[in-house]
């Protein structure tokens, strides 16, 4: 290629983190449709746009090649996706990333965004699979657009955006360069998905914003021809971009709870069905006592921590009897028993349960395959209370004696301090009785502080935490809990917690002063709209929550509305 072609490339590609130009500015109907389309490869999803875009079938085999070896845990179609839509091609009004935000930004964009149903649903389902990152982006384009930009104006840009971290890649003449008439973007993102790793153009640290984000004008300062808006990222009351169902494929994701993309406004029948038990305290395959753990395997099985029954027992959705896979055979430290657990997860990868065999103060591992009798023990001498795994197996175990939070490699018998580990208090740096734990992607560690009456955030190698929920000691106001226990972050940051002592489930978005509640809170009771305790709780993929109601030895769904 010559270097008039090259810099001809540079230029098409530049475009990409200018087009902002092309946007509206007023406010559209909602983006959707694709939600219950079919999870399919790049080459299905792309046959639609044939008619449209000529060359993209060529350009998605590119892209599948160029993925053989995916980043982050994504599919090679994931991936190959999300590089299909940085590639640049002529003519460029046939180029994917530009129809499809052109299609977008458009009001009367639903018929013509039918044929895009597949390959959103597929980018999408790749995008949201990202972690959401609170940063600084900047994007610019060579036009003063300050007139059309107020301060404490509330837009939304319908396309995708593409955003460089790195002033530097916009001062190229080949984008904002540094004369002229220009307008730079510093924007506070929190949900901006690094896709360097995928980018057909991974030099210039892009990250990408999702269509229909939402921001708010914080102001403008003008010097001589460079206009610079600053735009901060806000959450609407109801959500422009359809969220899907997140689909993560067993053998790329085994070790980790299924993390569903919720609408931090979503809302979901205020009366449960009982799923599990509920038939009163009692041992019978139909009955649980004290319910404690829950975890959802990739069949949507549900896998119940039985704590007063000393045993692990698996409920298929609508079944009325469940199975014990683990213990059940009185209470004891023998191999085959269990004493008083406490929480589970589910490894795929070895096809075994990791239990928190509370009361003989182990980490037990049982196989799930048809004829285990007995587990083995991966950690003795710990009061495990809580148990969470991330995307590299390391195990996290809560320690309610030693108020701490520790990180184990399989096989390792005295692991590494995480969160906690400087006496019971309620320091920053200190926990007082924790009990369940969650990791994210960026192995962040959440942990309810039930004796602190808050959920705090380590963050990796953090020497304190930070106060997320729960920050105004033990009461039932909306920025109080009693006694959290189980817990749950979605992809958005938003926090879910049982806040057991008020019989109600809390909802905290990310840096949110206070919670909502979005279930119970009707008093302490047996009703289908109460709970009598709580502790876990989970989402299936659909977005339906799971809440173990202790003293009323049952487990409740609310289906999402």
């Amino acid at each position: 290629m010559t270097t008039e072609e090259t810099e001809e490339a540079l230029k098409q590609h530049a475009l990409r983190f200018s087009d902002v130009i092309d946007e509206p500015l007023e406010f559209l109907a909602p983006i959707s449709g694709y939600g219950k389309m079919p999870l399919v490869s790049l080459e299905e999803a792309v046959e639609p746009l044939v008619p449209i875009l000529p060359d993209v079938q060529s350009h998605a085999y590119v892209a599948k090649q160029r993925c053989k070896k995916p980043a982050d845990g994504l599919t090679q179609d994931e991936s190959a996706s999300i590089m299909l839509y940085t590639m640049e091609w002529k003519p460029r009004e046939e180029c994917l990333y530009v129809v499809l935000n052109s299609t977008l930004r458009a009001s009367d964009r639903q018929e013509k965004l039918k044929l895009w149903y597949l390959y959103l649903r597929l980018f999408l389902n790749a995008l949201f699979r990202l972690p959401p990152l609170t940063i600084s982006a900047y994007r610019g384009l060579k036009k003063d657009m300050s007139k059309s930009y107020t301060e404490g104006q509330t837009i939304v840009w319908w396309g995708f955006s593409s955003c460089t971290t790195t002033v530097k890649v916009l001062n190229s003449k080949i984008f904002l360069g540094t004369t002229g008439e220009r307008t730079m973007f510093t924007l506070q993102c929190r949900s901006a998905r690094d896709i360097r790793k995928h980018s057909f153009f991974p030099s210039e640290e892009e990250v990408l914003l999702m269509a229909a984000t939402q921001f708010k004008v914080i102001g403008y300062l003008n010097q001589n021809d460079l206009h610079i808006i600053q735009l901060e990222e806000t959450c609407p009351p109801y959500p422009l971009l359809q969220p899907v169902p997140i689909i993560i494929p067993p053998k790329t994701n085994s070790i980790l709870p299924v993390v569903p993309n919720i609408p931090v406004n979503a809302r979901w029948v205020q009366n449960g069905v009982t799923v599990a038990g509920g038939y009163g305290a009692g041992h019978a395959s139909n009955q649980l006592f004290w319910p404690e753990g829950l975890f959802f395997d990739d069949n949507q099985t549900m896998i119940i921590v039985d704590y007063g029954n000393d045993r692990i027992i698996q409920w298929k959705i609508d079944d009325i009897n469940g199975k014990v896979i683990a213990g059940g055979r009185g209470q004891g430290n023998q191999l085959d028993q269990l004493n008083c657990p406490t929480d589970l997860l589910i490894d795929n990868e070895t096809d075994s349960l990791i239990i928190c065999d509370h009361g003989n103060r182990r980490v037990v591992r049982w196989l799930r395959r048809s004829g285990t009798t007995k587990g083995e023990i991966l950690i003795d001498n710990i009061a495990c209370r809580g148990l969470a795994m991330d995307d590299q197996k390391y195990l996290y175990i809560s320690n309610d004696e030693k108020h701490e939070i520790r990180r184990y490699q399989i096989g390792d018998k005295d692991g590494t301090l995480t969160a906690g580990g400087n006496g019971r208090g309620a320091s920053l740096n200190q926990l007082n009785s924790p009990t369940y734990v969650f990791v994210d992607r960026q192995h962040a560690v959440y942990v309810s502080d039930k004796e602190n009456h808050r959920v705090m955030k380590w963050n990796k190698g953090a020497k304190e935490g930070i106060v997320v929920a729960g920050s105004q000691g033990n009461g039932n106001a909306l920025t109080q809990l009693r006694l959290p226990m189980g817990l749950f972050v979605d992809t958005l940051g938003t926090i879910y917690v049982a806040d057991s002592s008020n019989h109600r489930v809390m909802r905290w978005p990310q840096e949110a002063k206070q919670g909502t509640i979005i279930m119970g809170g009707n008093g302490q009771g047996e009703g289908a709209n109460q709970f009598n305790y709580l502790r876990g709780l989970s989402f299936d993929r659909h977005g339906n929550l799971y809440v173990v109601d202790y003293y009323n030895h049952r487990v409740q769904r609310f289906a999402i509305e």
